[in-house]
This record gives C-alpha cells, structure tokens and sequence, in this order.
C-alpha cells in the first residue's frame, strides 16, 4: 500500500485518496489543505476547482494550474498551524517540491470557509517563495533522485 503525499503517512486510500474519489468529505480545513496539495501532486485540477469559492474561484486558471501542476515534481508538506471555528479556518504550510532541478518552497496562509455542510478553500497569502540552495553537487545517473521519490535519477527527474 503507497503512503499518501500529504505526509501522514496513512495509506493515501484511507486518507486523502478517500476525499479525491468523492468517498468522503474533509471534515477538517487541513484535511481540505492536504487533500488539496495530494491533488496537485497528481495535478488533478478538477479537485482542486471543485474545493474552492469565493475571491481564489473567481481568480483560478486551471489550465495554468494544470501545467504547472505537471512540470514539478513534489517533495513534502509541512502543516505549521491550523486552526477552525464552525463557519471559518486557516492552514499555514510549506509545501516542497522541484522544478528544474531547484528544490522551492511555498510558504502560505490558506482560508477556509464552511458552507452548503462543506470546507471550501476561499483566499491564500504566500509569502515569498524561496528556492532552497543546495551544495553544488553532480547528480549520478544511478543516484538516488533528489526530489524524494527514492527512485535512480535516470527514472525520474533526470
């Protein structure tokens, strides 16, 4: 069974696989979030489009999404702080991930809201997204791949 990329470590069937497929309903702002960043993950931009209101539906490009979605490869989620009432929530995270062989890192504050019995993602501050410097160092291609996926660098990224 294969972990789910949110960084639970639960099987991503019992996780947000469960949410994606329309099983269940995040019952949480940050079961939304990492549902949310899952999705991305398998640029599934339908989801993502489905799970938004408000200021970020009325300003979302899905194509553009969907093919930004695809030319990175991701790398992990770190939930900061998240915090709910009934009717409204946020999520701070850090989502990792590699575009042109560059590890990034995306800072931001999501906004949730409860409506129609449901978490909605409705705003986002991102705060100035840094690329991660590493050591100057020659990727083998038999090396491990630097993005996480644990796979030779030949058969993923490279």
């Amino acid at each position: 069974m294969k972990n789910c990329p949110c960084g639970t470590e639960k099987n991503y069937f019992d996780c947000c696989g469960a949410f994606i497929s329309n099983q269940k309903i995040p019952s949480t702002p940050e079961k939304l979030m990492r549902s949310r960043y899952t999705a991305y993950t398998q640029a599934n931009i339908d989801y993502i489009a489905n799970t938004m209101k408000s200021f970020a539906a009325e300003n979302f490009d899905a194509e553009a999404a969907r093919v930004w979605a695809k030319k990175i490869k991701w790398a992990g989620l770190d939930v900061v702080k998240t915090s709910h009432d009934s009717t409204k929530g946020m999520v701070e995270f850090f989502a990792h991930y590699y575009s042109n062989n560059k590890k990034h890192e995306l800072h931001e504050i999501s906004e949730f809201h409860f409506e129609e019995g449901r978490w909605f993602y409705v705003n986002g501050t991102q705060f100035n997204e840094r690329v991660i410097m590493q050591k100057e160092r020659k990727i083998g291609r038999n090396d491990i791949c630097p993005c996480g996926s644990h796979k030779k660098y030949k058969k993923c990224c490279g």
